[in-house]
């Protein structure tokens, strides 16, 4: 008999009898052949399925494998981990990358034994979806206050970059992580998490930590999501919970039993923390201290396998705890924080690491030797690095620290790296064939003299540091023309589903919004003619088209992370609620029903988070409405459903 398994909509052959030789034979029936078999033989990254291990008889009937020994095993344990108990099982994907794997069972019966392969594929995607689309954010950092003290950007200033940036992007998704948010500045405090840097407060508060759930508040009207850097390895002997950290004896060591240092204080091991239970404590506290849920993403720095200057040595060698456990307790410590609808991001994807925890980290700030055509963006993103090829983003702290004011550059970098960034991470990435990479719908790319250069067909998108390409976030068409040195006149085709504009406005994009330049342009042949300064960015709208401030705009559409659509077997004692952020929106509200008409409403919150207290065993309905400063609501669609475990 053969056994099928449905994954992704097709019926995929998934076990094979192979027969047992010497076993010893039954009076009635011997068994001549096991078979592995999964649920799924297609995983995401991180992802989990069912495993079983079945023997048959020669007649055809069910082989009792009672008291054979069995097991399962992976050609490649960083792809793919089986765990049986008997002849049952489960089996991880890694988060090594994807692609195949295969595993073995073998059966011993006796002085028999058989062994029967099972192919398994890991996907290029997470097991659970992010909560922000990485490859469609611009994501940065904004440094607060160094570790001696020094504020750079109070609270309120910070919201003065917030607005600024957010017309100089033209209102792209935005995060930012804070940098010296905490206790007196940079990397203090650690590993404690709950104290907000005094300094950054606003007189008007009472107190630091209502300053910054101001500043979080008052982000979202510019399109943009404020969250934090963290550090979780990193402990300061200054740090208030020091001495209780040395008493567990959670600091790593040396291996004759010293404390190990490097360059930004001591390591911590994360198995040995996690294990003390100090690892969810001081989460659980930061969750008190802000409504990180509600924020959805977390950069957590410096989240290494391997100490900057000791190699490729253990964490801790003094304790024994082994790189491989240390990276599971990464992957906990990841989950942790996904129960509760929040991504985490890091600094690097391969450096000081053995496992780049692809599937469960979905964007790197320093993105280095990740394959682009394997990884796709929407799995992990950068950060700063990569193929300009395959379009790069910025950064964006080093030009804000330097000049808040004006932000100096930061235009030129967003119009040369960002956007044309966004705009590709949009396509299906299709060959890199002789330095040229074609993405789908025959957008082509490829190094020249002077730069990158981008076309789709007979349309130039992106020659060097001249750009003219979709601001594809916007609700309108729109196209952000920018160049570095300027020109006196250049002509440039419009893409093709601008063929039946006639008439354009121009507007110059600028710290304060945008400045009309042009009224009712011709547009002849499908081209129009620009002439731009130096360092000048214009956006390009069909005539006519409403450009007004972004905050007074109708919310948009947004999309529902967890639960996932039609979940079951969800905790009903802790379900967490996210979902993607609403351009334009200035505050949501969730409802959880017992009905699709909701008449019968048994939860509401005024964000993403965690509700607790419902049934088991019982369907529920929940949508979240988002809203602007108008009063305008966007609902998520139709009420999405889940179902609680039973008990």
């Amino acid at each position: 008999m053969v056994g099928r398994v449905r994954t992704r909509g097709l019926l995929a052959i998934a076990l094979l009898a192979v027969p047992l030789t010497g076993l010893p034979a039954a009076a009635d029936a011997a068994p001549v052949g096991v078979t592995l078999s999964a649920e799924t033989t297609a995983l995401p990254l991180d992802g989990t399925t069912s495993l079983k291990v079945e023997g048959k008889n020669a007649d055809g009937t069910p082989a009792d494998l009672t008291g054979a020994e069995i097991t399962v095993t992976s050609a490649a344990p960083a792809m793919a981990t089986p765990v049986m108990d008997g002849a049952r099982g489960t089996v991880r994907a890694g988060t090594a990358g994807p692609g195949p794997v295969t595993l073995t069972a073998t059966v011993k019966v006796g002085g028999a034994t058989a062994s029967d392969d099972l192919q398994l594929t890991v996907l290029p995607e997470p097991a659970r979806p992010y909560v922000h689309d990485y490859s469609q954010t611009l994501t940065m950092k904004m440094f607060m206050a160094d570790n001696k003290g020094k504020v750079s950007l109070t609270f309120e200033q910070a919201l003065d970059v917030v607005r600024k940036v957010d017309n100089l992007t033209r209102g792209i998704p935005k995060i930012f992580y804070l940098v010296g948010w905490q206790y007196d500045g940079h990397d203090t405090g650690y590993p404690a998490l709950d104290v907000v840097n005094p300094k950054l407060k606003r007189p008007q508060d009472a107190t630091a930590a209502d300053s910054l759930k101001w500043l979080i508040a008052e982000a979202r009207k510019y399109g943009t999501t404020v969250s934090f850097h963290v550090n979780l390895l990193d402990a300061s002997d200054k740090s208030p919970l020091w001495q209780e950290y040395v008493d567990k004896d959670v600091i790593a060591r040396n291996a004759d039993g010293s404390l190990r240092t490097y360059v930004w204080g001591y390591p911590i091991s994360y198995t040995r923390e996690w294990a003390a239970g100090l690892t969810t404590k001081r989460i659980d506290r930061f969750f008190d201290l802000v409504d990180l849920s509600s924020i959805g993403t977390l950069h957590v720095d410096a989240f290494h396998q391997y100490i900057p200057g000791y190699g490729e040595e253990m964490i801790s060698p003094y304790h024994g705890v082994t790189t491989d456990q240390e990276i599971e307790t990464q992957k906990k410590i990841i989950r942790y924080f996904r129960d509760r609808g929040v991504d985490v991001t890091s600094e690097f994807t391969y450096s000081y690491r053995k496992d780049p925890l692809l599937g469960l980290q979905p964007m790197a700030w320093h993105l280095r030797n990740v394959d682009p055509m394997r990884i796709p963006a929407r799995l992990h993103i950068g950060g700063g690095g990569g193929d300009a090829r395959f379009g790069v983003s910025m950064q964006g702290e080093s030009k804000i620290k330097a000049d808040p004011a004006t932000l100096k550059g930061f235009l030129d970098e967003f119009a040369t790296s960002t956007l044309p960034w966004h705009y590709l991470n949009r396509l299906r990435r299709v060959s890199d064939v002789d330095g040229v990479v074609t993405f789908s719908g025959g957008v082509t790319s490829r190094n020249v003299e002077g730069g990158v250069r981008v076309e789709q067909g007979d349309v130039l998108l992106r020659d060097g540091a001249d750009v003219f390409m979709p601001a594809s976030w916007r609700r309108h068409r729109e196209i952000v023309a920018y160049s570095r040195a300027g020109y006196a006149s250049r002509t440039w085709r419009l893409p093709a589903d601008w063929k039946r504009v006639a008439l354009v406005d121009v507007y110059r994009v600028g710290l304060d919004g945008l400045t009309r330049v042009a009224k009712s342009r011709p547009v002849l042949g499908g081209r129009i003619e620009l002439s731009l300064p130096a360092g000048t960015a214009y956006s390009i709208v069909p005539h006519g088209t409403d450009v007004g401030p972004a905050d007074t705009g109708q919310p948009h559409l947004f999309d529902a992370v967890v639960p996932r659509p039609g979940a079951t077997g969800v905790r009903p004692g802790h379900v967490p609620f996210a979902w993607t952020p609403s351009r334009n929106a200035t505050a949501y509200r969730l409802q959880v029903a017992k009905d699709p008409a909701f008449t019968t409403i048994v939860a509401e919150r005024t964000g993403p988070g965690v509700v607790t207290g419902l049934e088991p065993g019982t369907r529920y309905y929940w949508r979240a409405e988002a809203r602007n400063a108008k009063g305008a609501i966007t609902i998520n669609g139709a009420p999405l459903t889940f179902e609680t475990a039973a008990k």
